[in-house]
């Protein structure tokens, strides 16, 4: 119910059932206040014209016109939701300590990489991305809003045949790689294969020493908390909404 109709229905104690109906309608359905005839209204809750017409007069309106306009009135107002949280603001025991994690991520992301990061977005237009795993999930983000920001943009994964990264490797300006690890091996060797064709390498990886963070022309190291790899795939940490974090926040600040 859209609540800033909501005050219709507290002048409702002299209604029927049946008016009533028609009102609950219209605060189930706002987008249909100013789109819907008072015939259509009647045939969708089962009414006559004439129980609508009494419905507006009742509500101190001259009629069905006039009535809808004091609809729109209402919702052009600023929709209010009741705060449900009373006194004091009680937040996840980790919260702070995500926060934290976050801060110690950005001060690994210089200025100068934030600028290379920025200027491969701004002078080059195919970029081809690739991931494995729950990693490959973060490489698909990233490339959607690639394509968003009209980018040709590519995403493979360990599924794809090593040919198809092979045949269009050539086609592709940028190689970025998403790996928790920076130790997966089929990432490793598409990064290999990047380099030797001339593409700019770019990786997103744990803050730790890692083969692929030294294969990369550009790297951004994300603080994790887990100490080992098999905590890629088991437990939830702020690594992933870090690196989803990172990613919008280079975005907006290459495009800005």
């Amino acid at each position: 119910m859209d609540n800033r109709l909501a005050t219709l229905l507290t002048r409702g104690e002299s209604l029927t059932r049946a008016e009533y109906r028609v009102l609950a309608h219209l605060t189930e359905h706002p987008l249909l206040v100013g789109n819907i005839t008072v015939r259509e209204l009647a045939q969708a809750t089962f009414v006559s014209t004439a129980t609508i017409m009494r419905l507006c007069q009742k509500l101190g309106f001259s009629g069905f016109s006039e009535f809808i306009w004091h609809c729109k009135q209402l919702l052009t107002d600023t929709p209010h939701i009741p705060s449900q949280v009373q006194g004091a603001l009680h937040l996840p025991a980790l919260f702070s300590q995500f926060i934290a994690n976050y801060q110690r991520t950005f001060h690994w992301v210089t200025e100068e990489k934030r600028y290379q990061f920025s200027s491969l977005l701004r002078e080059k237009e195919s970029f081809f991305l690739y991931g494995a795993g729950f990693s490959y999930l973060f490489a698909e983000y990233l490339t959607k809003k690639l394509q968003v920001l009209g980018k040709t943009a590519f995403i493979s994964g360990p599924g794809d045949s090593r040919n198809i990264f092979l045949s269009n490797a050539a086609r592709y300006q940028v190689f970025i790689a998403v790996s928790r690890s920076g130790e997966t091996e089929q990432v490793l060797d598409k990064a290999k294969i990047a380099k030797n064709v001339g593409m700019t390498v770019v990786a997103f990886t744990r803050a730790s020493a890692n083969s692929l963070a030294g294969m990369a022309d550009l790297h951004f190291a994300l603080y994790d908390e887990a100490v080992h790899y098999a905590a890629e795939a088991a437990g939830v940490t702020s690594f992933e909404s870090n690196l989803v974090l990172l990613m919008d926040l280079l975005l907006l600040e290459a495009t800005g």
